[in-house]
């Protein structure tokens, strides 16, 4: 089932559990839940009361504004970090505190997934700013020559 406001998209299990995707902020999916509690009721559902909302997952994105060599990085920090591009074309960094993931793309995209809570992704990208000068070593330095871009190896 889909919201228009607050964008929202909410799974609605048999168990009576629902699982409410897609919103900006914390207040906007318990929200999203109510809304979709109203609705089910008003379609003929008996509903309870709204029990037990929680948060399980925050995810956050970054831009570092330039590309990335991850084989370089993954040769670096191999204890943290794993790139398999057969399977996935990102590098996973796994942090053990905080207890984060970071998805790193060639482009310089970063995904940050494992966060509680907004305040904790807060947190999490002043570790990624952090985490910045490292990326910044592996900078994938490029030329654009008639339209081809060609990448130096250092």
């Amino acid at each position: 089932m889909r919201l228009r406001e607050p964008r929202a998209t909410a799974l609605i299990f048999a168990s009576g559990k629902m699982c409410v995707t897609g919103t900006k902020s914390t207040h906007n999916s318990s929200l999203a839940a109510m809304r979709f509690a109203y609705i089910i009721g008003r379609v003929g559902f008996k509903c309870q009361q709204f029990l037990a909302f929680k948060v399980q997952n925050v995810v956050g994105t970054a831009d570092v504004g330039f590309p990335i060599r991850l084989e370089g990085l993954v040769y670096a920090h191999s204890m943290f970090a794993s790139y398999e591009p057969e399977l996935f074309p990102g590098l996973i960094y796994r942090l053990v505190d905080p207890r984060v993931v970071f998805l790193i793309f060639v482009s310089g995209k970063v995904v940050i997934t494992g966060a509680k809570t907004e305040a904790d992704l807060s947190r999490y990208v002043l570790v990624l700013l952090h985490f910045y000068c490292c990326i910044f070593l592996f900078f994938a330095r490029c030329l654009i020559f008639f339209n081809r871009v060609i990448f130096i190896s250092e």
